[in-house]
């Protein structure tokens, strides 16, 4: 086989969609394989890299991968990766990720690369397992395609970053899955930052009962979130535009999502507050998201934030991924923790992980038993 990788052109995207469709049928919930307009539009513009791999003997796409780079927060995200089923085991997909992956990093456009990879097969850990990412975290019921599926965190470091993370002071709760981080860290030979864990702060009861308004115009959200917020760590949720705004009637409260619909994903890309401020409004969010059809939400978080991370926990959002450096903000490498809640039952049946995954659901688990079954002090309501 004759193996010919370059950047994807105008003129492949027919080619690509029927490969998109050919794998992933009617399920796949990227845009990058199913929407002919932003597929034109990544292709032409300067925040994206789409590389295709052209088997000539045949003279047909094989292989398509998307890197997505957030050159101001300096994060990158590897999407919409995808082999032809007849070119499986041949390695398209290593030769694909693995050089630009590498170049990204060494050139210094990002000090990271991540990735969220199926759990139904090996098959697609095993590339970035090979290719020298760290495992982070898991997702699970993230997103419905067949059915609800848990996705692995993966990401890769530009040579240095990791060195230059500081001495944190994080929630209790966090104990577990930093765990599970250093133990990583230490088996790839990587410095490992001091974390001291602390018990959460008091917080005064807040059960009430708030009127929530949903705007879903993605534009006129999207334009009224960027004029809202002009620092970037308050736009810091690297590929997540809000395209919802959740809101008290007087607008004193406003809380930015990214919904969608289609699997059933929200993530909360700004709570407007501290979320520490907004303990009670989380009952009302809850409800609200789920009529809106929301089966999984995430909140990315400083892991500094300790009283804001208690309100997450209190809400039954659990620690499921950990991203250490992922900002660096006024110089200084920032943590940060997904916190993340699903509303349909929590199962594990059928997925397919590496064994460096099994430390972070064990204590996803252990967390989740801990809430639901070692405490009487449990509320689900929101329905």
């Amino acid at each position: 086989m004759a193996l010919v990788i370059n950047k994807a052109c105008l003129e492949d995207v027919d080619e690509l969609l029927k490969l998109y469709f050919e794998v992933y049928g009617n399920e796949y919930p990227v845009k990058f394989g199913t929407d002919r307009q932003i597929m034109i539009d990544t292709i032409e513009s300067d925040s994206f890299e789409w590389l295709v791999a052209r088997d000539t003997g045949i003279n047909k796409i094989v292989g398509s991968v998307v890197f997505e780079l957030d050159r101001a927060d300096r994060v990158g995200k590897v999407s919409a990766l995808v082999v032809k089923l007849t070119h499986r085991g041949s390695g398209i997909a290593t030769k694909l990720v693995d050089s630009t992956v590498d170049r990204l990093l060494k050139e210094g456009v990002v000090d990271s690369m991540y990735t969220t990879v199926r759990t139904i097969s090996m098959g697609p850990q095993l590339i970035f397992i090979k290719s020298g990412f760290l495992s982070l975290g898991i997702f699970p019921n993230a997103h419905k395609l067949h059915d609800f599926e848990t996705f692995t965190l993966f990401v890769k470091f530009r040579e240095g970053v990791l060195e230059t993370r500081k001495a944190l002071r994080t929630h209790g709760k966090l104990a577990p899955i930093y765990a599970v981080l250093n133990n990583e860290l230490a088996e790839r030979n990587i410095p490992v930052a001091s974390v001291t864990f602390d018990t959460a702060p008091e917080l005064p009861e807040q059960n009430i009962d708030i009127k929530l308004e949903c705007i879903t115009a993605a534009n006129h959200v999207r334009r009224l979130f960027l004029k809202t917020f002009t620092d970037p760590y308050d736009r810091f949720y690297p590929f997540h535009q809000p395209n919802t705004l959740i809101e008290t009637p007087d607008g004193e409260t406003q809380i930015w999502a990214h919904l969608s619909k289609g699997d059933g994903y929200c993530a909360i890309v700004n709570f407007g507050k501290p979320v520490s401020e907004l303990r009670g409004v989380m009952r009302s969010l809850l409800r609200l998201l789920r009529e809106q059809g929301v089966s999984y939400i995430e909140v990315l978080i400083g892991a500094k934030n300790i009283a804001s991370i208690e309100v997450l926990i209190q809400s039954q959002f659990l620690p499921s991924a950990v991203y250490p450096a992922m900002m660096i903000f006024d110089g200084v490498p920032t943590d940060f923790v997904v916190m993340s809640r699903s509303v349909e039952p929590l199962s594990f049946k059928g997925i397919t992980i590496d064994s460096s995954f099994k430390p972070y659901m064990d204590q996803y688990v252990e967390l989740w038993k801990q809430m639901h079954l070692d405490t009487l002090q449990v509320f689900n309501d929101y329905e």
